[in-house]
């Protein structure tokens, strides 16, 4: 069998450089030629715009120019007008070309400043006033720093200017009665009469931070001041310094209620939930919606360069249009689309180096050798260790016991002479070395594992995206390439990723556009046994092939083993293609509806190919052993939505949409399975056929679900809003008595700080007050839960005379359940809105209780029913949580900006009921005095206790010698973990267990701060999780084979070191050691450059943007002394370097 090459060399350092040279040369050769084939031009120059309109006034030609360009109008109603029709049919004409054509015939005449457009009358623009002067000043922000670029414009006239680079302006013929109109992007415009004066200063106030962003919510998209849910928004822009390699790193810490736990290998994947888990036994994953369709893929497939923002929907009336699978909240993701203007290409880099961030010591040679005497002077009797003294002690460190007397200890014939050599090996042997061990000990080879297993990895991801926009057609296109190596090494990931976006407008009644993704996934790497590095000796041989080596794979598959051995005599294929796509039609009708139709395919098909030699020991008895999976999956949705829109009299706000939903998944799998190849496997997978014993297997699976949902929106004033919708889903899985279920909610907001009351409180800019009930569903269950399944099997069979033989037979493996429903969550939100201190400050706070009841779990069966479980719905648990969102504009200079945004969340949960089975209550007496429901001691689950609460039994120390006949009463001895006889019956049972701290943290919090000065981005992340606890059982010294293992650089307790936080080695344990787990996480810091403008333009270049930054800088957790107190095993700090362009 040919070895696997990832193993051919085993090293730490660097991927060969060559590999990263070639790389970089090809990109900087893209580069330099997309720079020389594009011309150099203003924006001006080189914005062309389309326009086709019949029958439009000149006001909605405006407004189509805005939403094509950068470029705003600025007018006087009451002078221009723009209630005029025209007609025009213009295609790739510049904006002067289509003006002059716009207001041709008209009394319009127009000045365009930057890109602002001034309009005014041409009859009043040429006369200027008797008493006209000029006019200066100076324009700053709300803190008194200067405003470059504002504009500054002569009401219902051309006439105006821009500030320069300290925030002056200096305007002539400015009449004494004009009034001046003062406006920049992002603040609030001002009017102010001249009435005479020559200087006039002003200072800007920013608009409400916000409130107009547009977020997605199911099923379409609405302002942020209309909402009345929880939503947190995050644009993915602000996070692409960080080198994100996925969705989950955009989405870590960026929102407050949104857990993300650290990713630890190569594909980086990470679990998510929102406001705790819900459930108990079925699948706590929040839904996944992109671009307004359900995603049935893996986030994995995502780029997240592709991405413009992510809406969270937290609470049941935002998340209820989805019913039955928002339960667990949703997660939505709008991806990039074209701008107006020439086609825009981005080409993003980042090339990261990874190792490992916190790495516990591992005992070297000397260590290891102290570990062995400690671990025989722990196991023997006192008797024992003084009939012989220093028995396991470095015959050169005997104090007082001769050599030759030590070394007849154990010989059976004395001897009367001695070498070193010889007391040297019979030290060596009483600590268990083995002879090759003992060999390499004399020779001086020591093998560092954790050097082999660890490498420093080089990860690459490359994205080159197009991008642009007509009147007609908006279209998006993106290829991206992921490379990237673990830590660990053989541990590999590779992803290949392509997108296209694309929207076009057919008529004027009609658009139609296709959201397409797909992506190629290679997890065929073997990663090496890493773990077997705290195993194997350092004097174990790292040559597999020598057969005297101890330190190989033994037949029976104990450890210790070679970290590489098993990873030699494998070979697998491990290959996934998805296809994810959505077609859609936009059908605009009469009366303002809207009707949209979504036809949502998704593809998967699935390797896994997997062959053990039968040259590797542990398969020599099974002939090579292999596997060959295949695999295929098609799932499609089907989305009929109604939309309606309409304002009455500027202060009534109607918004309606209606869906009814169709979907059905399918799934086929076959394995095969061989062994006992003959003549031998050195083809294995490729030819399972060559095996004597051939198994095979197959599966087919399909499930069908429908919905119906309505939801209104009506608002008063933009004062007053109140959000209902109602959804009725059906699924295929739940018992034929319950196979529909309908989920409501509403929702009420009050933006109080509209009402007139408030309108002179100056440091409050925003208020809103948000009320939410809804209900969501869980139906993530298998598609045959309900049902009675069947299953087959060889079992013995008697015939008529007597003789058993085995033969398949198919039975009843499972018990049905027609009551079988969905699991409810029914929550309550209260929630605010802010701004403050001129929107220096601005964030939300909510609360939120929300019950789930109906829980889908597996209940276990008396066996006299013939089944071991059956899935069932029961119990009902909460969960009750505070989130607190706050964003700050602390500084905002000319050249220096600094902001921050801090994230805050605590969540609580418990059990409020579960099986319903009554206990009764008895008093000291016996007698009985009420009755109680009763808990599940198996799983953990308590009665108003939260299912994360630890229940066990409580460590109090460590036995110490002068205890040693009570700890013989438990079973124990000196040096072995002391737990606490609550009752003192001298019997640990559960009675003794008590309950303690959370598995899971009691809140979170998160601290982020982007200083900007000139060109240069610095941006510093924190994230932190407190008041949780984890199992830290290394601290309890037992291992399953301390006669020959190595281990990590632990204290241990022994007789000349009697401490209470570490046990001895090869101690009994009946408990768990449960260690604080706090910790405060530097999670990111980054640095970019944006090279100027001027040097930009003279190449021809948008933009070009070089960052550097560090994921998982630094971890500080007081109580924990272990690997990552986060994952609890092996986390990466990457170093990246990143390039951006955009041409």
């Amino acid at each position: 069998m040919k070895k696997n090459q990832i193993f051919s060399h085993w090293r730490k350092g660097l991927t060969p450089w060559g590999k990263i040279l070639k790389t970089m040369k090809v990109f900087t050769f893209l580069m330099l030629v997309a720079i020389v084939h594009v011309s150099a031009s203003s924006y001006s120059q080189n914005s062309r715009l389309s326009l086709n309109m019949k029958n439009a006034t000149i006001k909605d030609v405006l407004m189509r120019i805005e939403e094509q360009s950068e470029y705003r109008f600025l007018y006087s109603d009451s002078k221009i007008d723009v209630e005029k029709k025209v007609n025009i049919d213009l295609t790739d004409m510049k904006i002067e070309d289509i003006l002059n054509t716009v207001f041709d015939g008209t009394d319009i005449g127009y000045r365009i400043v930057s890109r602002q457009i001034l309009l005014s009358s041409k009859s009043e623009s040429s006369q200027v006033g008797q008493q006209a002067r000029s006019v200066t000043g100076k324009v700053t922000d709300s803190s008194g720093a200067p405003l470059p670029g504002v504009s500054v414009v002569i009401k219902g006239t051309t006439n105006g200017i821009i500030t320069d680079a300290d925030g002056n302006y200096s305007l002539a013929n400015v009449s004494t009665d004009a009034t001046l109109v003062f406006s920049f992007v992002g603040m609030k415009a001002q009017e102010v009469s001249v009435a005479g004066k020559t200087s006039i200063n002003v200072k800007m106030e920013e608009e409400t931070v916000g409130i107009e962003e547009v977020v997605a919510i199911g099923y379409g998209t609405m302002k942020k001041s209309d909402l009345t849910g929880s939503v947190s928004n995050i644009k993915a822009e602000k996070f692409f310094i960080q080198a994100p390699r996925n969705v989950q790193d955009l989405l870590r810490a960026n929102a407050a209620g949104l857990n993300i736990s650290i990713a630890t290998d190569a594909k980086a994947e990470a679990s998510l939930s929102i406001r705790g888990k819900g459930t108990l036994a079925a699948n706590g994953d929040p839904l996944i919606v992109i671009d307004g369709v359900i995603y049935e893929g893996v986030l994995a497939d995502i780029n997240p360069q592709d991405i413009s923002n992510i809406d969270i929907l937290k609470d049941a009336s935002s998340s209820a249009v989805y019913g039955a699978k928002s339960a667990n909240g949703v997660i939505v993701i709008t991806t990039k689309k074209g701008k107006i203007g020439k086609p825009i290409i981005n080409i993003n880099s980042n090339i990261s180096i990874a190792h490992s961030a916190s790495q516990p010591e591992i005992l070297d040679a000397e260590g290891f050798l102290k570990f062995r005497q400690d671990y025989n002077e722990g196991r023997n009797s006192e008797t024992y260790l003084t009939k012989y003294p220093q028995i396991f002690t470095n015959p050169e460190k005997l104090n007082g016991v001769s050599e030759l007397d030590w070394y007849n200890y154990d010989q059976t014939v004395p001897a009367t002479s001695l070498t070193d050599s010889q007391l040297t090996t019979k030290w060596l042997s009483r600590l268990n070395l083995t002879s090759p061990e003992i060999d390499n000990y004399f020779k001086g080879n020591i093998t560092k594992w954790n050097d082999l297993v660890f490498q420093n990895a080089i990860q690459q991801d490359y994205t080159v995206s197009v991008s642009n926009a007509t009147d007609y057609t908006t279209q998006y296109w993106s290829l991206g390439w992921t490379d990237r190596e673990g830590i660990i090494v053989g541990d590999r990931y590779k992803n290949f990723r392509a997108r296209v976006n694309i929207e076009s407008k057919i008529v004027s009644f009609l658009t139609v556009g296709l959201n397409a993704q797909f992506a190629s996934r290679n997890e065929g790497f073997l990663k090496c046994n890493w773990s077997q590095m705290t195993m194997i000796s350092p004097y174990g041989s790292n040559n597999i092939n020598d057969l005297q080596s101890v330190y190989r794979r033994r037949p029976t598959g104990l450890d210790p083993v070679n970290p590489f051995y098993d990873n030699l005599y494998t070979d697998r294929k491990n290959v996934s293609h998805t296809l994810n796509t959505s077609l859609y039609a936009k059908v605009f009708l009469p009366l303002g509806i809207e009707y949209q139709l979504n036809y949502t395919p998704h593809y998967n098909w699935y390797e896994y190919y997997n062959h053990y030699s039968s040259d590797g020991e542990l398969w020599k008895s099974t002939g090579g052993q292999s596997t060959r999976t295949t695999s295929k999956s098609f799932n499609w949705q089907i989305d009929n939505i109604l939309r309606w829109k309409k304002e009455f009299a500027s202060i009534h706000k109607i918004e309606i949409t209606l869906l009814a939903n169709a979907e059905k998944a399918q799934y086929w799998s076959t394995t095969a399975n061989a062994t006992k190849y003959s003549p031998n496997d050195i083809l294995g997978y490729h030819r399972l056929q060559a095996g004597e014993v051939q198994t095979v297997s197959s599966n087919d699976t399909y499930q069908t679900g429908d919905a119906l949902m309505g939801r209104i929106f009506y608002s008063l004033k933009n004062k007053y809003m109140a959000t209902a919708s109602v959804r009725r889903d059906g699924y295929s899985a739940f018992g034929k008595k319950n196979p529909h279920a309908v989920f409501p909610a509403i929702a009420l907001g009050w933006a109080f700080t509209q009402e007139k009351f408030l309108t002179n409180i100056k440091w409050l800019n925003y208020g809103k007050l948000r009320f939410s009930w809804g209900e969501n569903g869980n139906r993530s269950i298998g598609q045959y839960a309900a049902l009675s399944q069947m299953g087959s099997s060889l079992l013995p069979y008697i015939n008529q005379s007597g003789s058993v033989y085995t033969t398949s037979q198919i039975y009843v493996s499972t018990m049905s359940n027609y009551n079988l429903k969905w699991e409810r969550t029914a929550s309550y939100n209260m929630g605010l809105d802010f701004s403050l201190f001129q929107n220096i400050i601005s964030g939300s706070l909510d609360g939120y209780i929300a019950k789930t009841n109906d829980l889908l779990v597996n209940r276990a069966l008396p066996d006299i029913t013939g089944y071991g479980s059956v899935t069932s719905n029961l119990g009902q648990v909460q969960n009750k949580g505070l989130e607190l969102s706050l964003d700050a504009n602390i500084l905002r200079k000319r050249d220096f900006q600094w902001t921050a945004s801090g994230k805050f969340s605590m969540n609580q949960r418990k059990i409020n009921k579960l099986y319903g089975d009554m206990v009764k209550i008895k008093d000291d007496a016996g007698n009985v005095i009420g009755q109680k429901e009763s808990n599940d001691e198996a799983n953990g689950w308590f009665i108003g206790q939260d299912p994360d609460r630890i229940w066990d039994y409580e460590r109090v120390g460590v036995w110490q010698i002068e205890e040693a006949t009570t700890a013989s009463k438990y079973g124990c001895q000196p040096g072995d973990f002391k737990y606490k006889d609550q009752n003192d019956d001298k019997i640990m049972n559960n009675k003794d267990k008590v309950f303690q701290g959370y598995k899971t943290p009691r809140f979170r919090w998160s601290l982020r701060n982007e200083l900007t000065y000139r060109n240069f981005t610095f941006s510093a992340m924190i994230y932190s999780c407190w008041n949780y606890y984890a199992s830290f059982q290394r601290a309890a010294n037992n291992y399953s084979f301390p006669d020959r293992s190595s281990d990590y650089d632990f204290p241990r307790w022994t007789k000349t070191n009697p401490i209470n936080d570490y046990a001895r080695i090869g101690s009994k344990n009946i408990g768990t050691n449960w260690v604080n787990n706090s910790f405060v996480r530097l999670e990111n810091i980054s640095l970019s450059y944006d090279l100027s403008k001027s040097i930009l333009q003279k190449c021809s270049v948008q933009a070009l943007r070089f960052s550097i930054s560090i994921q998982n800088a630094r971890t500080w957790a007081p109580d924990w002394n272990f690997w990552d107190p986060e994952s609890g095993s092996v986390t990466p700090r990457t170093f990246n370097f990143g390039v951006n362009l955009t041409l």
